[in-house]
């Protein structure tokens, strides 16, 4: 099968030298003798594999070039055939880490032509494609706090004064979860300061909240944080840090095939690490959704 390939990279994505791996990878493509295009607009990536798809043709391999929002939104323009491939450019990286895939080009270019492709799930939130974990409550406001603030790229300080922001103004609204589990059973409303859903156990800064979360296991994992208070946010914080969480009595686990997240109150919930909206949300498992090319 002829290799072929996409370029989708947004404007806001990476900056210095990452960035100069893009035209590096180009010229390793071109030196090949591998087709590739390079794409900017989510609409046009979804009518050329729309395209592939309805005359029979393979689809390509898309490389994305960004963060962890930009894998996702690429995801989300594609088929569950398309394989992906992230190009790390973000602040965080998480699923690029996770999959052990660095932004030199000559790595990128070593996995398009020797790497193999798996499947995963995904989660879809108020009609959004999520591949790493959706959030409410006070992470989540932080993010907000800085898409708010954002100019340009995002770097890790720039999460600084939104976290300080947060700890003064944060109330830890009530949030309402009511969850389907695997063996169909309804979780009824529990009551929570912090709710969290993860598909993939990666977090930001490397913490490791649920680390037995699996992204081929055909559902999501609960988190939720019953304390309400900046004292009990500090106490996870801390039992977050040093892996201990899990054993606190206010926190509970499930494994979910669907979800809602709803509050009183304004409350913030973030998508892979982009702020994307305020509660009600309703989250659902997408079994095998998504087809990752990774090394060997």
């Amino acid at each position: 099968m002829t290799l072929d390939v996409i370029l989708f990279t947004s404007p806001k994505a990476g900056s210095g030298a990452a960035r100069e791996q893009l035209p590096r990878l180009a010229e390793l493509l071109a030196a090949a003798g591998i087709e590739y295009q390079t794409v900017t607009c989510p609409r046009e990536l979804n009518a050329v594999a729309t395209r592939r798809r309805e005359t029979g043709v393979s689809q390509p391999v898309v490389v994305a070039a960004g963060g962890d929002g930009t894998i996702s939104l690429v995801a989300s323009s594609t088929f569950p055939e398309t394989p992906l491939l992230p190009m790390p450019m973000g602040t965080e990286n998480l699923l690029a880490r996770y999959l052990g895939q660095s932004n030199a080009a000559e790595a990128v270019m070593k996995t398009l032509t020797e790497g193999r492709a798996i499947q995963i799930d995904a989660g879809e939130a108020n009609g959004r494609l999520f591949l790493i974990m959706a959030t409410a409550g006070f992470d989540a406001e932080v993010v907000r706090r800085v898409h708010l603030r954002r100019k340009g790229h995002i770097r890790r300080h720039s999460y600084l004064k939104p976290i300080w922001q947060t700890c003064r103004a944060y109330r830890f609204p009530a949030i309402r979860v009511a969850a389907i589990d695997v063996s169909g059973e309804v979780i009824q409303q529990r009551q929570v300061g912090w709710a969290m859903a993860f598909n993939l156990p990666c977090y930001a800064a490397g913490l490791r909240i649920h680390p037995s979360a699996a992204g081929d296991d055909g559902n999501l994992d609960l988190i939720t944080f019953a304390g309400r208070g900046l004292l009990s946010g500090f106490g996870y914080a801390l039992g977050i840090v040093t892996g201990m969480h899990r054993r606190f009595g206010g926190v509970q686990e499930n494994h979910v095939l669907s979800l809602r997240f709803e509050s009183d109150q304004r409350v913030a919930y973030e998508l892979d690490g982009d702020y994307a909206g305020r509660l009600p949300l309703e989250i659902k498992t997408l079994p095998q959704r998504v087809r990752l090319l990774v090394s060997d």
